[in-house]
Parts: C-alpha cells; structure tokens; sequence
C-alpha cells in the first residue's frame, strides 16, 4: 500500500496513543494528532490529510464540524470513531463516509479506513468491521 496521510481528532489521550500506534504498524503517515477542532482545522490546513479519524464529542469543538470542513477545504474522507455514531445516522453531508461506534477495537480502524476508501471509490466494501455502518452508498 503507498502510503496514506492520516490525522487523528480524539480528545482522549489513551484512545489517540493505540489508533495512532494500529495505523502506523498497518503502513499509515499518521500526520498529526488533534484534541479539539480548532486544532484539527489547523493541522490539516497545513497538511491536508488523505483520511481523518474523527471522534463526534471534542473538548472543545465538535466532529461534525470538523468532517464537514475537511471535506469542504480538502476533500479528506473522514471515519466517525465516536460513542454518538448513532446521532450521526441521517448526516450523509456531514462529509464522513461511515461511522465505527465506541467501543471499538483500535485494531480495526485500518479495515475500516480500506472500507471508507472503497465508499469512496464508489466500490461496495468486502466487509465491514463490527458494527460499523456507512454513511454515504458505495
């Protein structure tokens, strides 16, 4: 695989740290970490990235607002990570293309940003990992 830019926006600290740690090993540039959306904005206005990871509930800010402007500035193909996928239900122009629930495994978020970048593509995804639904149709 060539490799492909990720940012993370998690507010919690532990949770970042192991999805960081899952893409790196699966051959992802994690390109920088955020904890609120100002500075999820910020990083990725100075490197747009090819995939985000996108917790919905930030201290300070909110992922919705994030998925919406990294896909309106850069057209970066967001995964909602986040115990609120089902208030996202309906949000097909939030700019996510699909939604992984907490709890999740770290393990999985590199099947499902291949799953993400096969909606993209307009290609229905093999398979999904648990519980994770898309947000747009392949």
């Amino acid at each position: 695989m060539s490799e492909q830019s990720v940012l993370i926006v998690e507010d919690d600290v532990l949770v970042a740290m192991d999805i960081e740690a899952v893409l790196t090993r699966a051959g992802y540039q994690v390109c920088g970490v955020a904890v609120s959306q100002a500075e999820a904005l910020a990083m990725a206005d100075r490197a747009p990235p090819d995939f985000a990871v996108v917790d919905i509930s930030l201290s300070p800010g909110d992922g919705r607002v994030v998925a919406r402007e990294l896909w309106r500035r850069h057209r970066t193909s967001v995964l909602f990570a986040s115990g609120q996928c089902e208030e996202v239900r309906g949000l097909e122009h939030s700019g996510a293309m699909a939604c992984l629930p907490k709890p999740y495994q770290a393990e999985s978020v590199p099947a499902a940003l291949r799953a993400v970048a096969d909606i993209r593509a307009g290609h229905p995804p093999p398979r999904l990992p648990d519980n994770m639904f898309p947000l747009r149709a392949a």
